[in-house]
């Protein structure tokens, strides 16, 4: 293709996250002692702008004070730390994917609101074999997708100009990022998206798979 740079997002595109993202919030309601649990079906609803506005959505109904969010919120991140090692793994195929992709000359890079510490953890687990050419998670004082900043890092960084990027997600917030970074995007609909939606024929491309995705990007 055409691209220099494949830049990643991270749940539901590479890592099939949505068991321990429910577990864990589940977990926390439990704990804290508040009559509220999610099945997978509805969780994945609440997935892709970030932890913080994830557990935001989880909890409407619970009509929580500030401080009662914010404890939430950290029982959260301590609970989804554990769970995410046991329960995340990567779709199938994707970790070659990655691998060949480097070997074809790719700068392969994340780009996701996860926050950093999690997203670390999680990636040196998941691909202990994959050497990222840059991994970006949400991080304090730098704005969420579909804010482009994770974007222009990634082009300032290796000095590419937006017709050498290419970023790949799973939902609406990643065409957004796309779209305002003025690159071009691939959506792939094995994800947490709803593929209804107009922004999937407005991106680039679409994949139903990773196999597609690899006809794709290395073709």
């Amino acid at each position: 293709m055409k691209y220099k740079a494949v830049i990643f997002d991270l749940d539901g595109t590479l890592l099939d996250t949505l068991r321990g993202i429910t577990d864990a919030v589940n977990l926390t309601f439990e704990e804290l002692g508040y009559p509220l649990r999610h099945d997978y079906a509805t969780a994945r609803h609440f997935i892709g702008a970030g932890a913080m506005e994830f557990v935001r959505r989880a909890s409407i109904g619970l009509n929580l004070n500030e401080k009662q969010a914010a404890e939430v919120g950290q029982t959260f991140l301590k609970n989804y730390l554990i769970l995410q090692r046991k329960t995340t793994v990567p779709f199938d195929g994707i970790n070659d994917l990655l691998k060949d992709l480097k070997k074809a000359g790719y700068y392969v890079c994340l780009a996701s609101n996860k926050p950093q510490h999690l997203l670390e953890d999680i990636i040196d687990k998941t691909f202990p074999d994959v050497k990222f050419d840059l991994r970006l998670g949400q991080r304090n004082g730098i704005p969420e997708k579909p804010n482009p900043h994770c974007i222009y890092e990634v082009m300032k960084e290796f000095n590419l100009s937006n017709k050498d990027c290419l970023y790949i997600g799973d939902s609406s917030y990643d065409y957004e990022t796309a779209k305002n970074a003025n690159i071009d995007c691939c959506i792939v609909k094995y994800g947490y998206g709803f593929y209804d939606q107009d922004f999937v024929k407005k991106s680039t491309f679409a994949v139903d798979s990773v196999s597609e995705l690899r006809n794709l990007l290395l073709k």
